[in-house]
């Protein structure tokens, strides 16, 4: 707020001052006092109150910046009111209360909503757990009998329950996160066993080559990671000849692990929203594309401290890039 707009706020207060001022000067004139006199009267008076009111208008101002800092710098803003300074005007502790009134309205709701939230997201979790123990049967029984192609829609609908559970542990990945050391190679082979009967039936030759470093991550939450990049490649295989290579770098500072298809690529307009939720592309079968499998890469990758990036040309290939820092320190501000 300017001066000018301080003062038009005083504007009844300026009006009164005035009249006061004009009627002194109109007394002081009647008993004879010079005019001079009363002239210097009237100036050093104005002088006086607006510097005053300037005086009053600095201080203001500082309040109402300190009050903006603090609320700039709370994390979250609904408790503004458990610490701004109570007001002394009898004008502002109204809207004070109401504000106390509000936040505190708004708080109760705000818990009541992670409350359901919270209930929900416990039966989505229990519900994948419990669910996960008949359909892990179901496909045992029918890589027995082998059934594969029954099999094969037993470990669709199982990949999509875990998808499912993955996503609802999302947003508190720290409350289930342990990090360890781990061998690449034997992660990468443990997924890629899990999908060989997809591998084999779409005829994907695979080449896997310097994967013996040695990372430092949570290695069930890396596993999901990885099946769903490896789910994603396969389901956009389009050659007569499919490729998957998946090798390693050591960078000095960080290990990189690159998978790389020869599918159909993404297009180069597509290639900045392929990590958005539900975002399956326009140049892709989007009849088997649910958009959600490199959102919770990244999401994940994320909220683990990797960095994932991906690289493309339409027609082409399809690279993504996941950063492993070097040691145990991992940043979780995200």
């Amino acid at each position: 707020m300017s001066f000018f707009a301080f003062l038009e706020e005083k504007i009844t207060e300026l009006l009164f001052q005035l009249f006061f001022l004009s009627l002194v000067a109109i007394v002081l004139l009647f008993y004879g006092v010079d005019m001079l006199f009363v002239v210097l009267l009237i100036i050093l008076f104005i002088g006086i109150q607006m510097l005053f009111w300037w005086c009053l208008y600095q201080k203001k101002r500082r309040v109402a910046r300190q009050i903006m800092d603090l609320t700039d710098k709370l994390e979250e803003a609904n408790y503004i009111a458990d610490v701004l300074p109570k007001p002394k005007e009898f004008q502002n502790e109204a809207y004070y209360y109401a504000l106390k009134k509000a936040c505190k309205a708004m708080n109760d709701e705000i818990g009541r909503i992670a409350e359901e939230k919270q209930a929900y997201q416990d039966y989505v979790e229990g519900f994948a757990h419990e669910i996960k123990i008949p359909i892990g049967a179901l496909s045992l029984t029918f890589d027995n009998t082998k059934n594969y192609t029954l099999k094969k829609e037993t470990d669709k609908i199982f990949q999509l329950v875990e998808q499912m559970l993955y996503y609802a542990r999302s947003e508190n990945t720290e409350k289930d996160y342990f990090v360890k050391q781990l061998r690449l190679d034997e992660v990468i082979h443990k997924v890629i066993l899990k999908f060989r009967h997809l591998l084999m039936e779409r005829k994907v030759g695979i080449n896997i080559h310097d994967i013996e470093n040695v990372i430092y991550t949570d290695e069930k939450w890396l596993t999901f990671i990885l099946s769903q990049i490896i789910q994603n490649a396969i389901k956009y295989f389009d050659k007569q000849e499919n490729k998957l290579t998946i090798y390693s770098k050591d960078n000095g500072t960080n290990i990189l692990l690159v998978i790389e298809d020869n599918g159909c690529g993404i297009k180069a307009s597509d290639l900045s929203r392929v990590f958005e939720k539900g975002f399956t592309g326009a140049n892709r079968n989007k009849a088997n594309a649910t958009g959600m499998g490199l959102y919770l890469s990244k999401k994940l990758c994320d909220r683990l401290g990797l960095y994932l990036d991906i690289a493309s040309e339409e027609k082409e290939y399809t690279r993504l890039t996941i950063t492993f820092p070097k040691g145990t320190v991992h940043n979780f501000s995200k």
